[in-house]
């Protein structure tokens, strides 16, 4: 493998890693860098589990694979990091600590503070470290937030915003409900993604009003989140036990926004007297590969000094610093049926 390029001597087929070899980077990642076959012949594939990674490899037609990503960190110009949420902050740091740039899906860490320390470590290091927060490039999210800035529904009084069901993601590992690794759960994974997108349609970080949970001093598998932003006041229900409505709803002094979680296209604009005027507004394609697309071309761009960031760490802080005050404002729900006398739960 090639020793490490600088920031400024990175040639036109950048080296980049890929560590952990499940969904994301075999679904997601991996279709967006075969539209760049130079780098494409160039990836390395890190797992701790060597059979995954070596079939991965063999799949995709990708020489370079590895277990041990120690092995690597002085030989790559740029990290994707999709690796479980616990191990974010200390992998990430490390490479950057190499000057390499790094990708890193959500969340950037488990703390504010972690977040921070990242961000520190980057600016010393003369790299970037990036976000992959996947719905704030939804075309749906961007025509919320613009629709917002323009004016449409004036200042904004309430945002409700619920989501919830079975949990599906194809996890190769498991440790979204592993308390020994973390006892965070939904509302650092999905709340990750749902406070990013308050955060960036508010124009900055709520405060946290009160929070509760399903937790027993593990990971919480549903949580319920009341804030406010200057004159709005909002409600956040999250679950990975029951369905809920799957969908957000803005109400403003002129007007309603209203949409739904998984809809990626349109939303319903409601103003004029009595908000009797709706209209469903079109906000074009953004569908995975979309985005998969501009994040890989994006991040390419930064390794070759011709752009920046999507979405750069510094945007996410706030809502990482959101979550670190609801898990410690955090209380149980309340559940007479376990409050048995005489029995401790």
């Amino acid at each position: 493998m090639k020793n490490k390029s600088t920031a400024s001597s990175v040639n036109e087929s950048p080296t980049i890693a890929l560590l952990g070899c499940g969904a994301m980077v075999e679904n997601f990642y991996l279709p967006a860098f075969r539209h760049h076959p130079v780098v494409f012949q160039q990836l390395i594939l890190v797992d701790k589990d060597y059979e995954r990674a070596r079939l991965l490899a063999e799949r995709s037609q990708i020489k370079n694979y590895c277990t041990d990503y120690g092995e690597i960190v002085n030989s790559v110009d740029g990290v994707i990091i999709a690796l479980p949420h616990h191990l974010h902050h200390p992998v990430a740091k490390e490479f950057l600590n190499k000057r390499v740039h790094v990708l890193c899906e959500k969340p950037l860490a488990e703390t504010g503070a972690e977040a921070s320390e990242l961000i520190k470590v980057a600016g010393e290091n003369g790299v970037t470290i990036s976000l992959n927060n996947t719905r704030r490039l939804f075309a749906v999210s961007g025509l919320v937030k613009q629709l917002l800035d323009d004016g449409q529904i004036g200042n904004v009084h309430t945002l409700n915003y619920y989501e919830g069901g079975e949990f599906t993601w194809p996890t190769t590992s498991g440790f979204y409900f592993d308390s020994k690794l973390s006892k965070r759960g939904v509302l650092l994974d999905i709340g990750a993604h749902v406070f990013d997108v308050i955060c960036w349609w508010l124009g900055g970080k709520p405060r946290v009003v009160s929070c509760e949970n399903d937790s027993f001093g593990g990971c919480e598998a549903a949580a319920s989140v009341l804030f406010e932003y200057r004159d709005c006041r909002g409600e956040v229900r999250l679950s990975r036990l029951s369905r809920l409505p799957n969908y957000f709803r803005i109400k403003g002094e002129r007007g309603i926004i209203e949409g739904k979680v998984h809809d990626k296209k349109s939303v319903t604009l409601s103003t004029g007297p009595a908000l009797g005027k709706r209209k469903r507004i079109q906000a074009g394609s953004s569908d995975s590969v979309d985005i998969a697309d501009k994040l890989v071309s994006n991040f390419l761009d930064v390794l070759l000094n011709r752009g920046q960031p999507l979405i750069p760490a510094s945007e996410v802080v706030g809502s990482i610093e959101f979550l670190d005050e609801a898990y410690r404002q955090a209380k149980r729900f309340s559940m007479p049926w376990y409050n048995i006398e005489g029995v401790v739960a």
